[in-house]
């Protein structure tokens, strides 16, 4: 393994070094950072950010949600950090499951200003004090179109091709920790007769539920291995029997992590990811290692990444209107569309997130770039027609509903 680790860490200089932008690794179990050992990885912006209460924790849940993000698409990822700078994810496997992946960026993928700096503030407001600071910082990021965003990010992926085999040692480790627990449980039914053959404890089931909701993933797991060790010494002659009932504590565990808010598209793909894996378990053993599995990725995503996706998704709905905002016919459907939600949902969403409905932050937009062509020495018409108002007697409405003042008298 370690072998392996410098490898990834080769990969990481010769990014890094290359492209003079941050690039590090992930260990998944554990949300481990692989550092380059000869480039600074973390931008000074991220410093910044982290030395205020707990935003390193949110930093490290939104590298796991691109690296699961990655992992479900089978290739690179891009996406928003909560505090709107773009990183890219490229996943590492091991026997076609991912144990690392790599992070390239931050970068910035719009210029410094205003807006900016309010969803930054709104995201951490014990930075407001810093504003001047904040700015600093991030004026030291590079940005980075979005063309030559895709083609960075491609560029890490086929960088890191050559690193998708693994030493199996650690797979073998865990699945004899597994296979220990189901052992107890099974030696417990048998030797101790704790078990009527015909009755299945379904008050487990129950006890299983609270343990999801709760997010106690060590108390899940050991209810998990005694249910399964019932279904085994009731059906242990038959795996095809063992197979369905346990496709039916997968769905309790989905039930479960639905029922307190875990998205339902997460939960959905990875039953499907994990259902797949399901037809390949040829054993008792492999088959407690994949409920584990199963229950560590339905927590993470009720519990560690559902809030990093939200954000994701509207930082994605804002590039969209930052770079279509001079369109007079840019609606709420046309950026449902482009980021793939339902307009309903989208809209609630939006609200939800940022306090303001779609209209008015289109609206602040335009009056954001209106700004600085008021700097400037054109007509009011123009301006309003370059920024995607009708007229120039709306725009001034608008102007000063928001700024308090007339666009004339702001340029004065």
């Amino acid at each position: 393994m370690k072998k392996y680790i410098d490898e990834i860490k080769d990969i990481l200089s010769v990014y890094s070094h290359s492209t003079n932008i941050a690039c590090r690794a992930m260990k998944v179990k554990e949300m481990e950072l692989i550092d380059c050992p000869d480039y600074n990885t973390t931008a000074e912006f991220c410093r910044l950010v982290h030395s205020s209460g707990g935003a390193k924790d949110e930093c490290l849940k939104s590298y796991l949600y691109g690296g699961r993000q990655a992992e479900k698409l089978g290739e690179v990822y891009i996406y928003f950090c909560p505090y709107g700078l773009v990183n890219w994810v490229v996943p590492l496997l091991l026997n076609n499951k991912m144990e690392y992946f790599i992070i390239g960026g931050p970068t910035l993928i719009h210029p410094v200003d205003g807006l900016l700096l309010e969803d930054i503030f709104k995201q951490n407001p014990s930075l407001k004090d810093k504003a001047g600071l904040v700015r600093e910082k991030l004026n030291k990021l590079l940005y980075v179109d979005p063309v030559r965003t895709r083609y960075l990010a491609e560029l890490l992926m086929r960088l890191s091709k050559s690193q998708q085999d693994f030493t199996i040692l650690e797979e073998k480790k865990k699945k004899n920790t597994m296979s220990m627990h189901f052992a107890e449980t099974i030696h417990e039914l048998k030797d101790e007769n704790k078990l009527d053959k015909k009755r299945y404890p379904i008050e487990k089931e129950n006890d299983l539920i609270l343990k999801v909701k709760s997010g106690d993933r060590e108390g899940a797991r050991f209810i998990l291995n005694q249910l399964l060790g019932h279904i085994y010494f009731n059906n242990g002659n038959n795996f095809t029997i063992v197979r369905a009932k346990t496709i039916e504590l997968m769905a309790l565990l989905a039930r479960a992590a639905i029922e307190i808010g875990a998205d339902l598209e997460i939960i959905f793909g990875l039953e499907y990811i994990l259902y797949e894996k399901l037809n390949e378990v040829r054993d008792i053993n492999e088959l407690s290692e994949w409920l584990a599995e199963i229950l560590d990725r339905f927590i993470e995503a009720t519990f560690v990444i559902n809030n990093v996706k939200n954000k994701d998704i509207i930082y994605r709905a804002v590039n969209y209107i930052r770079n279509n905002y001079y369109n007079k016919k840019i609606t709420l459907n046309d950026v449902a569309e482009e980021i793939g939600l339902s307009p309903s949902y989208f809209s609630k969403l939006f609200k939800e997130e940022l306090n303001l409905s779609y209209t008015e932050y289109l609206n602040k937009v335009r009056i954001a770039a209106s700004k600085e062509l008021l700097r400037e020495d054109h007509p009011l018409a123009e301006i309003a027609q370059s920024v995607g108002f009708n007229d120039q007697s709306y725009f001034s409405k608008v102007f000063k509903r928001i700024e308090g003042i007339p666009p004339g008298k702001w340029r004065e």
